[in-house]
């Protein structure tokens, strides 16, 4: 068929043409049209700032229940320490130092509220104990002497502190303790747990008799910890409502 002879049938078949065009645009599929017109905007009130803040409300009031004062517990705690320790806590983060008032060497701890370990690492399962006991909380412990910091890293367990590592650097011990770590280049000892066994006693026994690492601080670690999380989500919750 030429050109000409198509155009010829398709002036001849025009109406018809038009008709079925009309036809069709008239006569959507029903699935289709089903499908779209099905669609509704989805509601604002499940995202808007006022139900968050209702929340927010809601949740702070259950939390403040709980009292914002320390327990007798770890207040008697906090005041038995206090005798060789100075205890500064840092209310706009979740940090906590100790500084030891005596001694030959200059010794701090630093720990943040929410450096814990999780339970199942530590507690034998063959042991059914339901009462609810203190987080383990990571912790360092700094020495410096004489232009030099030994950086112990530690574990507040059941009122002990574990050892799981020794650095020593030419940092103060007080910068060690801001960046919360040592310098990534300097070695970074030997694995802990690899040592003589006796070398390993050597080390716990001058952390608990030398630094002052007695089971008192080592609970009261773990304890407030656990107490400065707690405040450190309310004043979360309040700052979150505070920007709706």
């Amino acid at each position: 068929m030429n050109s000409s002879t198509f155009f010829r049938i398709l002036r001849v078949h025009q109406p018809a043409l038009k008709g079925f065009l009309k036809h069709s645009s008239n006569t959507a599929s029903p699935v289709l049209t089903k499908r779209f017109t099905s669609i509704r905007p989805i509601t604002k009130r499940l995202f808007s700032s006022n139900n968050l803040s209702d929340i927010l409300d809601r949740e702070l009031a259950e939390e403040k229940e709980k009292g914002s004062m320390l327990p007798d517990d770890l207040q008697e705690l906090k005041e038995t320490i206090s005798k060789d320790w100075t205890i500064v806590n840092d209310n706009e983060s979740g940090t906590v130092k100790l500084f030891r008032k005596d001694g030959p060497q200059k010794v701090a701890i630093a720990f943040h509220c929410q450096d814990t370990l999780n339970e199942e690492d530590f507690i034998d399962p063959d042991e059914e104990d339901e009462e609810e006991t203190s987080p383990e909380v990571r912790f360092t412990l700094t020495v410096s002497k004489a232009g030099k910091t030994m950086v112990l890293s530690c574990v507040s367990l059941d009122a002990n502190a574990l050892i799981e590592s020794v650095v020593i650097t030419p940092d103060d011990g007080e910068l060690v303790n801001d960046l919360g770590k040592v310098n990534d280049k300097l070695y970074q000892g030997p694995q802990f747990d690899e040592l003589a066994e006796n070398l390993q006693d050597a080390f716990t026994a001058f952390v608990q008799e030398e630094c002052g690492i007695t089971s008192d601080v080592a609970a009261f670690i773990s304890m407030f910890a656990d107490f400065k999380e707690q405040q450190e989500y309310i004043r979360w919750l309040q700052q979150v409502q505070s920007i709706l």
